[in-house]
């Protein structure tokens, strides 16, 4: 089974512009996502995926000068980029990591894998709860993505088909994946969308980070939140934009039969 991971990530982010390359402990975010990305082990190959819009030369140019995989698509058509993606390197799973959320986590990339080559799966499930901490990464089959690149929807386009996924969930394989209790934590944000969330990931780096965001681990990184007082989270009045709460709304109403459970 192969698996290769691609990150979104684009320079014109409207609620916060240039946010991949900001700083974050002393190297861009997108290295910082690379770098927690390449900590999975049965990821065999990350890949960047930009667009072929000046706006994102800096980026590209950054990432060839690190040695950092990246392929360039349309702008606007993200889905597209996966599809390339697909097309290029044939895998068996992909892993869809979003370029804004710098403590992805390794060990659930792996477990959502091994929990799809277990029951032959398309998609996993985990109980509610995990959103803010875990977010930001989705592991799906090649046969779910080449379902999805069959859908126009301006959405699906944008957000790599996940209305569709939901709109026909019940074509899918789905795998019940039991998650830690150590990684729920309510109401807590660790992607950056605007900038009280790059300060509040900035605090956290400050702390854990080193050379190689790989070695953070993440469950640390959540005990120490929890110890902290409340005002420490400074970007508790960021809110998800406007299609990510339809996602949730919809998911909150999903009733979806699984093929199995893992571990």
């Amino acid at each position: 089974m192969t698996v290769v991971a691609g990150i979104q990530a684009r320079l014109s982010s409207t609620r916060l512009p240039g946010k991949v390359l900001a700083d974050l402990g002393g190297a861009p975010l997108i290295q910082r996502v690379v770098e927690r990305v390449r900590a999975a082990e049965r990821v065999d190959r990350v890949v960047v995926l930009t667009s072929t819009d000046p706006s994102d030369d800096a980026l590209a140019a950054f990432l060839a000068q690190r040695g950092i995989d990246c392929r360039r698509g349309p702008l606007n058509d993200v889905l597209a980029r996966y599809g390339a993606l697909l097309d290029e390197f044939e895998p068996d799973y992909l892993v869809r990591v979003t370029g804004d959320c710098p403590l992805v986590e390794p060990r659930f990339i792996d477990a959502q894998v091994r929990a799809l080559e277990a029951h032959d799966g398309d998609f996993v499930r985990v109980r509610p709860g995990v959103n803010g901490t875990l977010g930001g990464q989705t592991v799906m089959s090649a046969r779910a993505l080449v379902r999805g690149l069959a859908s126009n929807d301006p959405l699906d386009r944008e957000h790599v088909a996940t209305f569709f996924f939901r709109a026909h969930a019940h074509e899918f394989r789905h795998v019940e994946l039991v998650v830690e209790d150590d990684y729920y934590a309510a109401g807590l944000r660790l992607q950056v969308d605007e900038a009280p969330d790059l300060d509040f990931l900035r605090s956290i780096f400050a702390r854990f980070a080193g050379e190689d965001a790989g070695h953070i681990d993440l469950r640390e990184v959540l005990a120490w939140l929890a110890e902290s007082p409340a005002d420490f989270v400074v970007n508790a009045s960021v809110t998800e934009s406007e299609d990510n709460q339809k996602l949730r709304a919809i998911d909150r109403d999903l009733r979806i039969e699984t093929v199995g459970r893992w571990p």
